[in-house]
């Protein structure tokens, strides 16, 4: 069977220390396993031209995707069947897909679109990020917020990003930021080169979410699993309750209250009460995730499964 997956910018070049994304490290992943075509650099779009695919799977969506090529894709392949796979509830699939019957694969538990779509299957996508820890290296700071401005977080940004927690995000973003009034230490962007990512640095994470997923049920952000390959301790904001509680994590709910905070000031208590033995405290959390090997075998199982059949 062929499959192709194409993803949302292409590359002008194969360049790993580029794939800062998480759908982009996401692609990789699901493509190596599908053992699939990737379209992630321009030649991959030009010479898919000229195959047949029996699947085409669109990843994610953005507006600098290249929209004519991806429309010559489907257009050479309107019998293929098409997915669109996506872990952000608040995106949209682009024209070439809802013009042709499809169906949905994501990581959220609730179907937002009905125009030619033919199923909705959910399923825990950021498991793809999940791997076994990378070996400890000397932690040089303590708590990190990282990822783009997100209007649905701003009261949750002003709150806790202050002062002693770093964020690190695109420095075109500080300004927002700021604007909203938080004055946190700012870094640019992560490096997330296998085994080199920036985040082994640092002893903890925050844990923060749209007021949306709040109500609306969303797996668990790539950040917790890459909370989890980079030895962090994570604190999550107390307002996430429901998502720990629908979660893999409500098999711990007692153990995770204690790393539940509620403002700048707890989260820095939490902090130095953790620092007195941090090894601890990431021994706890790492018994969390003992099943998490398990259940990313088992998802991507499912994926395939869909993939082929559905």
């Amino acid at each position: 069977m062929n499959i192709a997956l194409i993803e949302i910018y292409p590359l002008k070049k194969m360049n790993v220390r580029k794939y800062i994304d998480a759908h982009l490290r996401n692609s990789i992943t699901i493509s190596k396993y599908l053992k699939c075509d990737l379209l992630l650099v321009e030649s991959d779009f030009i010479n898919a031209l000229q195959k047949k695919y029996d699947v085409l799977i669109l990843s994610y969506g953005s507006f600098y995707a290249p929209f004519n090529l991806i429309k010559k894709i489907f257009d050479n392949n309107k019998n293929a069947k098409k997915f669109w796979l996506t872990n952000e509830y608040n995106l949209s699939p682009i024209g070439s897909i809802v013009e042709y019957k499809h169906s949905i694969i994501a990581n959220f538990d609730k179907k937002p679109y009905t125009k030619n779509v033919e199923n909705f299957y959910h399923l825990n996508l950021n498991l793809l990020l999940a791997k076994y820890p990378n070996e400890m290296q000397k932690k040089k700071y303590d708590c990190i917020y990282y990822g783009t401005f997100r209007v649905d977080r701003k009261k949750y940004f002003k709150k806790y990003l202050q002062k002693e927690i770093y964020l690190s995000a695109s420095s075109k973003n500080f300004k927002k930021f700021k604007h909203i009034g938080c004055n946190p230490k700012f870094i640019n962007k992560l490096n997330w080169v296998k085994g080199k990512e920036t985040l082994n640095l640092f002893k903890y994470q925050l844990y923060l979410e749209d007021e949306h997923t709040h109500n609306n049920f969303n797996n668990l952000a790539n950040r917790y699993y890459e909370a989890g390959f980079c030895n962090n301790v994570i604190f999550f904001d107390a307002n996430c309750l429901n998502t720990i509680n629908k979660s893999e994590l409500n098999y711990y709910k007692e153990q995770v209250d204690s790393y539940m905070v509620r403002n700048y000031e707890d989260l820095q208590n939490k902090i130095k009460e953790c620092n007195k033995d941090f090894e601890k405290h990431l021994a706890i959390q790492k018994g969390w995730r003992m099943n998490e090997q398990l259940a990313k075998k088992q998802m991507m199982k499912s994926f395939k499964n869909i993939i082929i059949h559905g």
